[in-house]
């Protein structure tokens, strides 16, 4: 099934709304977004930042950032803000519906050249989908989950 980032979004949201936070009230996700994808927090206290990730066979690249240091995904994964280290999580997809959840750190293994640059579009090494855990829908859910609650 090949679909665009948006609708990776509209679907991620959805197993968000309908699955944690039908079950967790104390657990919100913000509509707007600046710096994330999808940005939630828990009783007001802590952010989470989700930044999606949608692989094409068509495409063929996962790309991030855009060329000019205005573009936050490039300036995070450099400068390493531990907020953003601690709160932040890459969920890629592929175009069978697996999903592999990284954190910053992780992401970087897979940067193409191993070197971000603020001149360029940057993409990350299509290994990751090889070499890290693959999780389905529910486990996608389980862990994150987890993950609003570990802080």
């Amino acid at each position: 099934m090949a679909f665009k980032e948006q609708e990776l979004e509209i679907k991620i949201r959805k197993i968000i709304q309908d699955t944690i936070i039908a079950k967790n009230p104390n657990i919100q996700m913000l509509n707007g977004k600046n710096v994330s994808d999808i940005i939630c927090c828990r009783n007001n206290e802590c952010l989470f930042f989700i930044e999606l990730k949608h692989y094409s066979i068509s495409n063929g690249r996962i790309g991030f950032g855009s060329k000019g240091k205005n573009s936050f995904q490039p300036e995070i994964l450099k400068t390493k803000p531990l907020y953003f280290e601690k709160n932040m999580r890459w969920i890629f997809c592929d175009e069978k519906l697996n999903y592999y959840i990284l954190t910053n750190q992780e992401c970087r293994k897979y940067i193409m050249g191993d070197k971000i640059s603020y001149e360029k579009h940057n993409n990350f090494k299509l290994s990751l989908f090889s070499e890290q855990k693959k999780y389905n829908e529910k486990e996608l859910c389980d862990y994150l989950t987890e993950w609003f609650y570990s802080n």
